[in-house]
């Protein structure tokens, strides 16, 4: 047998799926000729604008050598079937840790560590400060109905982490063995087996709650114990080394016996971006942080119809393409800075996602079918890593109480269109929005930092040129500042340990080091193959 790949290997729309038969046309072969066809990747290609189709890279064997002309040769290569395992790390087992471990925080990069840690004979206590995933749903339903929030249980904080409560989108910006392994493990709890193939896979908030089950589930049978309600009060470190963590109950936190001390050698933080408090505690503990770039704006909402014509071309039938997304980035002040699209959401909602009392930022999600009638997305700026190490994090913090004051402190959004935004007017007058907590009208230039402003401003001109109908159709929805910590906890990339801390592994987009669900679990998934039982 010969082996080989075919890449970009065009399918229309009303056959996906059927891969073989296209393959033997394109390749003038019978399709009993192919054998062990794989299906490696497809997405869907919509640049010939009202011609979309679906585009497929396949692994296949052959019994004679292929000898392909014309536009089938371009796609058309030899390959090998060798696959790269978890074991092929070269740092596989080389971390020395003790045998049981605390994990803090299960989002994706604590739930991940957990379940390979266990799967690799180590013991696992899990602790999060918030609450099982179908609790916090309706706390979560609650606060967009009577506006108490509760720092706890909210859209950042609980079972899941602040993925569950996004547009459940796993695309990464480069595939390896340990996202691979993320895909693969969410398909044995209950994913669609096509997030492992499609280039662009979503699950959707309603699904990951699912999912999320199961993986509990899992690690209760593997012997891991999960502490929900219980938060990280304090670390102790000594002679360079974690030796005991303080952990509160957060149910109870004013009786005397909710807080209590135990021994840890072991510690993983994969607390997320939001957990502030925690970077406070280990900056007065004496753990290395340091302060790292981001990015801040705004979130925009437009008529999905009009993403879908735009991007898709007039009269594709969406219910075979799905809604229509956008990607978009542009230069801007004299290209000093940039604005760029992040975490669009097709056919999704806006939700609130403050993580401290007196603080508004937005978010965006959406649920499987990705069905809605609106498309939202954030439009944001970057912003420089400060010169103190909470510079960022104080930026941030401001914009957020600025944001919650000018919404008249219930939680009400600043919004504004975005063709008054450019003539910095406020409006008289506002669409009809998905955001849960009302809006009010603002000339957001009048609090939102005014370079970032500019920015968005000429972005959003640009961004017009792409999408025309951008500007006219758009409402902006205020702010956004989320999309990243500022903070990071400075590691040694081998051994994802505290570079001035034994026994501190710090994991995800609260350590700095990902960004989405996929590349957090597989921070942890990395840390757990690379772990020793030091007993």
């Amino acid at each position: 047998m010969l082996t080989y790949r075919y890449r970009e290997l065009p399918v229309a729309l009303r056959e996906k799926g059927r891969v073989r038969e296209a393959l033997a046309k394109t390749l003038r072969l019978h399709p009993e000729k192919i054998f062990n066809l794989e299906v490696e990747r497809f997405a869907l290609d919509s640049r010939r604008k009202g011609d979309p189709h679906w585009s497929y890279n396949v692994i296949f064997d052959v019994e004679s050598p292929l000898r392909a002309t014309g536009n089938a040769a371009r796609g058309l290569i030899e390959a090998s079937r060798e696959r790269e395992s978890l074991e092929s790390d070269p740092l596989t087992g080389s971390v020395p840790m003790a045998s049981h471990v605390d994990v803090i925080g299960a989002g994706p990069a604590g739930l991940w560590a957990s379940l390979h840690l266990l799967r690799r004979g180590f013991s696992v206590d899990l602790y999060e400060q918030g609450k099982p995933v179908e609790e916090r749903f309706r706390d979560i339903r609650r606060f967009f109905a009577d506006r108490i929030f509760n720092e706890h249980s909210n859209v950042l904080f609980g079972e899941g982490g602040a993925g569950a409560f996004s547009d459940g989108k796993l695309n990464t910006r480069s595939r390896n063995i340990y996202s691979e392994t993320v895909l693969r493990d969410m398909v044995e709890f209950g994913v669609d087996e096509s997030v492992v193939t499609f280039a662009k896979p979503h699950i959707g908030t309603d699904r990951l709650v699912l999912m999320l089950r199961k993986i509990r589930a899992e690690i209760a049978r593997l012997g891991g114990k999960i502490h929900f309600y219980t938060a990280l009060e304090d670390i102790e470190i000594k002679d360079g080394r974690i030796c005991a963590i303080k952990v509160r109950d957060t149910r109870n936190p004013a009786m005397e016996s909710a807080t209590h001390w135990q021994e840890c050698e072991a510690l993983v933080l994969a607390t997320g971006h939001s957990a502030r408090g925690i970077y406070e505690l280990l900056a007065a503990r004496g753990v290395t942080l340091e302060s790292k770039a981001f990015a801040m704006g705004v979130r925009v909402e437009h008529p999905q119809m009009l993403i879908d014509m735009r991007q898709l071309g007039k009269d594709v039938d969406t219910r075979l393409t799905g809604a229509a997304e956008y990607f978009l980035a542009t230069p801007t002040l004299g290209k000093t800075s940039s604005a760029y699209s992040f975490c669009m959401c097709p056919g999704g909602v806006l939700v609130p996602c403050a993580s401290e009392p007196g603080t508004l930022a937005t978010n965006g999600m959406s649920y499987s079918r990705r069905n809605g009638h609106t498309a939202n997305g954030a439009i944001v700026v970057p912003v420089e890593a400060s010169g103190t190490t909470f510079g960022g994090l104080d930026f941030q913090r401001k914009t957020e109480r600025d944001a919650f004051d000018v919404g008249g402190k219930n939680y009400a959004a600043p919004a504004q269109t975005i063709k008054a935004f450019l003539a910095h007017r406020a409006d008289k007058n506002l669409p009809k929005s998905t955001y849960p907590c009302g809006l009010v009208p603002s000339n957001i230039w009048d609090w939102l930092d005014k370079k970032i402003c500019s920015s968005l401003a000429e972005g959003f001109q640009n961004f017009d040129r792409k999408i025309p109908g951008f500007i006219e159709q758009g409402l902006i929805v205020a702010p956004e500042t989320r999309t990243s910590s500022p903070v990071r906890i400075t590691r040694n990339n081998d051994t994802l340990e505290s570079v001035n801390t034994k026994g501190l592994f710090v994991l995800g987009e609260g350590a700095g080091y990902s960004g989405g669900i996929v590349t957090s679990a597989a921070d942890g998934i990395r840390l757990a193959i690379r772990a020793k039982n030091s007993r």
